[in-house]
């Protein structure tokens, strides 16, 4: 006599464990759309290269060498999207999701960027290298490139000013708020106002030995997050509103270093390089969650899509695009790997993910790879109307007695009628095994792709102690399998160690 082991719930996202977890959590997965109105499975869109070596400007396909990595998106008031190079170099994507070259920043690295306007009404894009403060009036004057037709900035200031601008600053993050616009500049936070625009380059020091990284609004207050500048196991996260003349709050966070802000339902931030997510609400110190494998953001790879705090993580075992929350009040807060790069899906070694944007309605990432001396850049967006290939690998389970050998039986999944072109695979594992085994169907095939079906049925018939249990989702377009439940047969007898001898124990 057997008993089924159900699963049937997938909101739960990426445990924190390899064995239990909240309800509809799982051991690890990519692609899954976990918080549409279905409690199921289905695949998410896919991400697909838009400017790159492959892709050019203006929908060249000669592509373009891009020489260094976006390090800033900034979404405009005219529609268009800026992206800002680690070599000086400036792209403008327009509405109609067209890009061209406008700008090139001789003094190199741009590590923050911006948008502000006076009291005249006049609209400056406002950036920062390692040494300077630029900026342009925007839409202001363009030329026409002899060489290519299309417009190039020239009446931008690229060094307006360098008075106590600092070059140990790893980040100039660029944050508008309470009525200001502020920038972060080493141990300072520097401030240009409303009212003619005016520089002060030391509105807020958070000396000594504290480097701004990143900021972030909330209520009438501005959010810091910094680093030690000697590189320690220590980050801060501080509180100041510009009445103030010193931070209002301060709270140590055991972490190399803050590295992003986000506020969405909840206060978050990333920290460090074991891709721990913290609240940033100046009480708890206690990572709220990890991403498997590790990992780091920067001030720019963080932004919000479908009202969850979405992260672009890199340097750790599973680069891509992360996100966590919950999309309504009665679900459950969950991390989950949504997006994987075209780079990673193709066997490249992503090594930055430098920055991540919602531009009107369109997620972009930027990126770069690293083969040996080779190094290559490109910025991907994720597409609407192509599904990814996802993977869905469910907890251990042991059915609550973790000394007794169990026969796996069948595994039947229930779904939605199969859409044309679309498939699905069922593979496990048994005793913690290093690799998975696919199941198989009843005509001997670890693919079931029969159009309209609204149940499949796999094979397996192995013993072990414990047990785990995956997917493989393959869409066709924008059609995706949609699974409802799990089942798998655990046979009712138990056979106690030294029993029946059966394969892969």
């Amino acid at each position: 006599m057997s008993a089924p082991y159900i699963i049937k719930s997938f909101r739960g996202g990426v445990s924190d464990e390899n064995d239990k977890g909240i309800v509809g959590s799982f051991k690890h997965g990519y692609g899954l759309d976990i918080h549409k109105r279905n409690d199921s499975l289905t695949c998410k869109n896919a991400a697909a290269t838009v400017l790159g070596e492959d892709v050019g400007v203006l929908g060249s396909v000669t592509g373009t060498i891009m020489t260094g990595i976006v390090n800033v998106f900034l979404p405009i008031s005219d529609g268009s999207t800026l992206a800002f190079t680690d070599r000086g170099s400036i792209w403008c994507r327009s509405g109609d999701q067209q890009w061209q070259f406008v700008y090139n920043d001789e003094n190199g690295k741009i590590i923050g960027a911006g948008e502000w306007e006076d009291d005249d009404g006049n609209d400056y894009i406002v950036w920062a290298t390692q040494t300077a403060i630029a900026r342009k009036l925007y839409p202001g004057s363009f030329t026409t490139a002899p060489d290519t037709g299309n417009n190039r900035w020239d009446d931008a200031t690229a060094v307006w000013k360098t008075e106590f601008v600092s070059q140990q600053s790893p980040w100039h993050t660029m944050k508008s708020a309470g009525g200001a616009f502020y920038i972060a500049n080493g141990e300072s936070l520097a401030e240009i106002s409303f009212t003619d625009f005016a520089w002060d380059p030391i509105t807020l020091n958070v000396r000594p030995g504290n480097l701004i990284n990143t900021l972030e609004e909330r209520d009438d207050y501005i959010i810091l997050g910094s680093e030690k500048e000697g590189g320690d196991e220590e980050g801060h996260l501080w509180s100041w509103i510009s009445t103030s003349l010193n931070p209002v709050q301060k709270k140590k966070i055991p972490v190399q270093g803050i590295n992003s802000l986000i506020y969405t339902e909840l206060p978050l931030m990333q920290g460090g390089s074991d891709g721990e997510i913290f609240f940033s609400d100046f009480n708890s110190v206690i990572p709220q969650h990890s991403i498997p494998g590790g990992g780091t953001t920067t001030p720019h790879g963080v932004t919000i899509e479908n009202d969850l705090a979405v992260f672009g993580i890199f340097a750790g075992d599973y680069p891509g695009i992360w996100s966590y929350g919950r999309r309504n009040k009665n679900r459950s807060f969950s991390l989950n790997y949504d997006y994987r790069l075209v780079k990673t899906i193709n066997g490249s070694s992503i090594s930055t993910i430098a920055a991540i944007v919602m531009a009107n309605g369109d997620l972009l990432a930027s990126w770069g790879t690293t083969d040996g001396s080779t190094s290559e850049y490109g910025i991907d967006q994720i597409r609407t109307t192509t599904k990814a290939t996802a993977i869905y690998e469910g907890l251990e389970f042991d059915g609550g007695s973790p000394q007794i050998l169990k026969k796996f039986n069948n595994v039947m999944i229930s779904m939605a009628p199969l859409p044309t072109g679309t498939s699905l695979s069922v593979k496990y594992k048994v005793n913690n095994q290093s690799t998975w085994e696919y199941a198989i169907t009843g005509a001997n095939s670890t693919t079931f792709n029969t159009t309209n079906a609204t149940g499949a049925e796999f094979i397996l018939g192995d013993v072990g102690y414990n047990f785990e249990i995956g997917l493989e989702l393959n869409p066709s377009g924008s059609s995706t399998p949609e699974i409802h439940a799990i089942t798998t047969w655990v046979d009712g007898m138990q056979y106690e160690h030294g029993g029946i001898n059966y394969p892969n124990l």
